[in-house]
């Protein structure tokens, strides 16, 4: 891969199936899902591959969504900026057209210095934006960059963070698969307060004892 789009993506396998099994609060995870990505008329072969994707299905109390950890592509004839947009394009019509999905999220690898300057590969961005992807947290202090993000962090000693591309499902996207799978119920939270009374004594039903927020 060119240096600039692996320091954009995640692709160290141990790092990759960490970031996997993080544990989001309201959601359930679902496995990781490797897929090769092949250019018009070759065989489907990873010899072959022109690219690779890997996400997972969330269900959540909000939305379902399809969160991508890696979307690489390798330069042939043609340059990885001008072969990632279609890519993209491709990993979106796979994912709307085969899970039950309101929309698709695309972790992207940054840096980040003392200030609180975020800097971003531009051209990676640019072949997001081409497929209507827009950044799901709104900042100020973006930088675009057509410098290896790896190689600023190395020079600057920055700190790595990961942003998300996030692109709802949309008109001339693919009707979603027929499913049972529906987000998740809502959670009950409680405040101290509210936790200290459901917990007292008095306030349980004949025969059984309230339980706190401590174990909700």
């Amino acid at each position: 891969l060119d240096e600039r789009l692996s320091s954009s993506t995640e692709v160290v396998w141990e790092q990759l199936v960490a970031k996997s099994r993080e544990c989001m609060q309201g959601a359930h995870i679902g496995k990781l899902e490797f897929w090769w990505i092949h250019g018009p008329g070759k065989q489907a072969t990873p010899e072959n591959a022109d690219g690779l994707v890997c996400f997972q299905f969330v269900q959540s109390c909000a939305a379902n969504f399809a969160r991508v950890l890696h979307l690489s592509v390798v330069s042939g004839e043609e340059t990885w900026q001008e072969l990632m947009p279609s890519a993209i394009f491709e990993v979106r019509k796979l994912v709307f057209g085969t899970l039950p999905v309101d929309s698709l999220r695309a972790v992207v690898l940054s840096a980040v210095d003392d200030n609180g300057k975020i800097y971003v590969d531009g051209d990676v961005e640019v072949a997001f934006e081409k497929c209507r992807f827009r950044w799901f947290q709104l900042t100020q202090s973006l930088r675009r960059t057509r410098t290896s993000v790896l190689a600023l962090q190395k020079r600057k000693k920055l700190a790595s963070r990961f942003l998300v591309l996030n692109a709802y499902r949309a008109k001339g996207d693919p009707e979603p698969p027929r499913s049972d799978i529906r987000r998740m119920n809502p959670l009950l939270l409680k405040d101290n307060a509210s936790a200290s009374l459901s917990a007292s004594p008095s306030s349980a039903p004949s025969g059984e004892s309230a339980s706190g927020f401590a174990s909700f």
